[in-house]
């Protein structure tokens, strides 16, 4: 058994299923083991879908997603999607191929400090050395990429540590640790009785919830508190949903231009934050966006977290559905709950604004406003398929229209808001949940990224409907600028469904808003990639109301 051989079998034993990967200098050792050790490998025309497909992996499932890319520009190309792990707290190893390590320093070929380009994103970044670090390196990065608060991880393995033989084979530890998010403790009983009591004195208290709490798995003890106290929920923008049903309590994202609901957040006594970050979402828990005197709770299994933005009034560590359910348990036991007009109120700020677009988009006309396509495309989220939401204008339209509920199948970009995720995202969203149709809203700056790995979709047969809005802009910005003097946010017009055709899929081009729905309806049933290409008004929510957005 060599170094390679090593790093496969012991994923293997911690549970990993597949690794994503663009093949390179430095990394032929590993991809010969994948091979001879029998490791799916989802290899990628582009190492950034690479790193997307694995950070996706990570953040949609809370198993560790694996990357694998050559050095030099191999790594660099991979880094975007280490960030979005990192901004979003998605558990991912990158593991990054270098050339012998005999010849370091010498100006050998791709010699790069790929380490320290890592360490700012990531939570544990090595260089493994000698073989004889390679066992440690491994579990303690697999360790720092699933416990606590989770996050990326890298480790550059040189080709000749690779291939080094190992004196012998090591037995298989019993009762390995799988390599997923792991829990922690139950937060402690006194501080969750304060919690209780603070939020019953609140006269217009709010739920926020995060990624911490997808990964925690809260939504059962999340749903008992909401019906037992009616305080209204909020999650957080591009952050893991959690909130499975529509349910009467959930009011939305956090986003003021896309969500009414925000306005009453404004005026909030008291914040309830689990998992969740009090940051740029909630104009970081300060005047203006909120009272000063506004209290907060924040409920993390990672204790680091509590005090992060603003000093908390009260923090409770520990895991949050255990201390969701502590709650519940104790706000079910409790009378005299009062919060049913608050809760009315938030939603009537939040049914208003949809009003003021709802009537904007009756017409059967081509090209079609973005809200039109949302409205379209609602029918089909009523349903178990996975949802995915890539691009700029037409995301917040989508956020504005679509988030009634926020479930774990949904995905969008992450806390980085970053573009150009969605086309490999797909993929890894099929191999994720198998027995579920995918449908991916993106609009047509996004898919413009890394379409050509509709061809690796194929390849792999994990088909997915795409609905492209093609409105030839980066539609946000061209909604902030002048129409007469636009810079650098008009594009030229691409024909998506054709190029689909080309890559082998299906394509399809939308002439009239009625035959939108039909289109994904065929789409979810084939099985191939549908990509349907939906020409949209170049519009966003300033240029419908004259003083939104």
């Amino acid at each position: 058994m060599n170094g390679a051989e090593y790093v496969v079998r012991t994923l293997q034993e911690r549970g990993v299923e597949r690794i994503f990967a663009l093949c390179g200098n430095g990394l032929a050792p590993f991809l010969e083991a994948c091979g001879a050790l029998e490791m799916p490998v989802i290899d990628v025309r582009n190492e950034q879908s690479a790193a997307y497909m694995a950070d996706l992996w990570g953040r949609m499932t809370g198993r560790l997603g694996v990357v694998a890319v050559s050095s030099g520009p191999g790594h660099t190309n991979a880094l975007t999607g280490l960030a979005n792990a990192w901004w979003d707290g998605g558990p991912l190893l990158l593991i990054s191929g270098q050339s012998e390590d005999v010849t370091r320093g010498l100006d050998h070929f791709q010699e790069l400090d790929q380490v320290e380009m890592a360490a700012p994103v990531t939570k544990y970044a090595r260089r493994v050395h000698h073989e004889s670090a390679l066992g440690f390196m491994l579990d303690e990065a697999i360790a720092q990429a699933t416990t606590s608060r989770p996050g990326p991880v890298h480790l550059t393995i040189p080709e000749d540590v690779l291939a080094a033989p190992f004196a012998e084979e090591p037995e298989p530890e019993h009762g390995t640790t799988p390599a997923s998010v792991q829990g922690v403790g139950p937060a402690d009983e006194a501080l969750v009785g304060q919690a209780l009591d603070m939020l019953a004195a609140a006269e217009r208290p709010f739920l926020l919830v995060g990624s911490g709490a997808f990964y925690s798995g809260v939504w059962e003890p999340l749903r008992r508190l909401a019906e037992a106290t009616n305080v209204p929920i909020l999650t957080h923008i591009w952050d893991r949903g959690c909130i499975e049903e529509a349910i009467p309590q959930y009011v939305g994202v956090t986003n003021d231009e896309l969500n009414g609901a925000m306005a009453s957040f404004s005026e909030a006594d008291l914040v309830l934050a689990v998992g969740a970050r009090l940051d740029y979402r909630v104009g970081y828990a300060r005047p203006p966006a909120i009272d000063a005197d506004v209290r907060s709770i924040p409920i993390d299994a990672d204790p680091a977290e509590l005090h992060r933005g603003r000093r908390a009034d009260l923090a409770i560590a520990g895991e949050p559905r255990l201390a969701l359910d502590a709650l519940a348990t104790l706000a079910g036991e409790r009378e005299g709950w009062a919060n049913d007009e608050w809760l009315a109120e938030v939603r009537a700020t939040r049914e208003a604004l949809k009003a003021q677009y709802a009537g904007l988009c009756v017409g059967d006309e081509c090209p079609m406003p973005g809200l039109r396509i949302c409205q379209e495309i609602q029918p089909f989220l009523q349903r178990d398929l996975t949802f995915l939401l890539d691009g700029g204008n037409i995301g917040r339209w989508a956020h504005l229209w679509l988030f009634d509920r926020h479930p774990s199948h949904w995905m969008t970009c992450g806390a980085s808001g970053v573009v150009g995720w969605g086309v490999p995202g797909a993929v890894a969203a099929r191999l994720a949940r198998p027995d579920r149709p995918v449908l991916l809203l993106s609009g047509d700056g996004a898919a413009g990224f890394t379409f050509t790995d509709v061809e690796t979709a194929l390849r792999f047969g994990t088909p997915y409907v795409m609905v492209v809005a093609h409105d030839a802009a980066w539609g946000i910005v061209a909604d902030a600028q002048p129409p007469e003097r636009r810079v650098a946010c008009e594009l030229g017009e691409i024909r998506f469904d054709r190029l689909a055709q080309a890559l082998g899929a299906r394509g399809v081009y939308i002439e009239e808003p009625s035959a939108l729905a039909p289109a994904i309806e065929e789409g979810l049933g084939l099985d191939t990639v549908t990509v349907i290409q939906v020409p949209t008004e170049l519009g966003g929510l300033s240029a419908y109301t004259g003083n939104q957005g």
